[in-house]
């Protein structure tokens, strides 16, 4: 589509039109801006004393784009433009609209105020986070609205609860990178579909990523993630409803406290899990907690040494010597008019194997 390219800049005084040369404040464009506006922001700190709440829906065919940019519109390939909230008891970004895309973003000052108080805090339908960032905020990112996608997203250094949880229908996150946190990495409240795909979730106080289920949910994904490092299970499943099996495709368990898959049994029955080709290495408790149901129609791959490459400082890929792996996971093979076929250039087990395409610099995503 076309968008209406407009401006905002930290230096602005109030009273501008919108465009290059008198921008808006951000606390006008909040206001003012419209489906089918682009909202450049000018790279640099914009203190917030309440939470940064859009007034206005976009649509499916018109969003609301909020994107950052350092000097020519479009040039930003990280987050530089920085919502500061400034240890307000209070979310960062606070949006109950729809269709909204945050591209080159970073929000954050939040940190340590206690109750569920997020950097972003996503209600509203289709919304979209590319190239975000959440730092040094009490929780990460909250999605209810359904259909919301982040890309190339990072969450860390937060300090208790979730980095990022999907609580919305049809809900995913792809190629983030979750660590360091105050408590645990990814996890699902009540989607009835959605998932990881692409993720590394790394370092953190708690789990890697966690299904928390209360026998509602169906169709959770893991699918090429990585669990390095966490000081609880790298995937834990709670109480899994019999017939509504967690599914994780290609998946590493890697360095973590506890178990490679772990959960508990609670009144909603017994966790489930189906393994399709995945790896795991050096978890203390073990590979797979006693009590978690498993099927495994694609068998594991155990390492008999660190297969990752430099996990301690985010080089997630397999080493020269893990190689064998490589492939290793599902799909192995099709069915092909009945019978089974190899399929070359099978995915790579693990969530990044390949240098053209490092989590810290996902292009394989695209761009828009």
């Amino acid at each position: 589509m076309t968008f209406v390219e407009r401006y905002v800049s930290v230096a602005a005084g109030g009273g501008g039109d919108g465009s290059l040369g008198d921008p808006w404040t951000l606390a006008e464009a909040e206001s003012a801006a419209v489906a089918g506006d682009r909202v450049n922001i000018l790279a640099g700190t914009y203190a917030l004393t309440s939470s940064f709440s859009p007034l206005n829906n976009g649509t499916n065919a018109a969003m609301i784009v909020w994107r950052g940019y350092t000097s020519t519109p479009g040039d930003a390939v990280t987050p530089v433009a920085v919502f500061d909230i400034d240890g307000a008891t209070a979310h960062v970004v606070d949006s109950g609209q729809d269709y909204h895309r945050f591209e080159n973003i970073e929000v954050t000052g939040n940190a340590g105020v206690g109750g569920s108080i997020f950097g972003f805090n996503l209600d509203g339908k289709g919304n979209m986070l590319f190239r975000c960032r959440v730092t040094q905020a009490n929780r990460g990112i909250l999605v209810v609205g359904q259909g919301t996608q982040f890309i190339a997203c990072e969450v860390d250094n937060w300090t208790s609860g979730a980095g990022i949880q999907l609580s919305g229908d049809n809900s995913a996150a792809i190629g983030c990178h979750v660590h360091d946190g105050g408590g645990f990495g990814c996890g699902f409240s009540a989607p009835s579909s959605g998932g990881y795909y692409y993720c590394v979730s790394s370092n953190n106080v708690s789990h890697g990523f966690v299904a928390g289920q209360t026998g509602a949910e169906l169709h959770r994904w893991l699918v090429h993630c990585t669990a390095f490092g966490n000081a609880g299970d790298g995937v834990s499943i709670n109480g899994s409803p019999e017939g509504q099996p967690f599914v994780l495709v290609n998946c590493l368990s890697i360095g973590n406290s506890l178990y490679g898959i772990g959960g508990t049994q609670v009144a909603v029955g017994t966790p489930q899990v189906t393994l399709l080709g995945v790896g795991f290495f050096g978890n203390t408790s073990g590979d797979v907690r006693s009590g978690v149901n498993v099927l495994e129609p694609v068998g594991r791959t155990n390492f008999s040494a660190d297969p990752l490459a430099d996990a301690v400082n985010g080089d997630y890929r397999l080493k020269a010597e893990a190689a064998d792996a490589i492939g290793a996971g599902f799909p192995a093979s099709l069915l092909v008019g009945g019978s089974s076929n190899s399929w070359f250039g099978a995915p790579d087990l693990g969530a990044i194997q390949q240098t053209v395409r490092p989590l810290v610099n996902p292009s394989f995503v695209g761009a828009y």
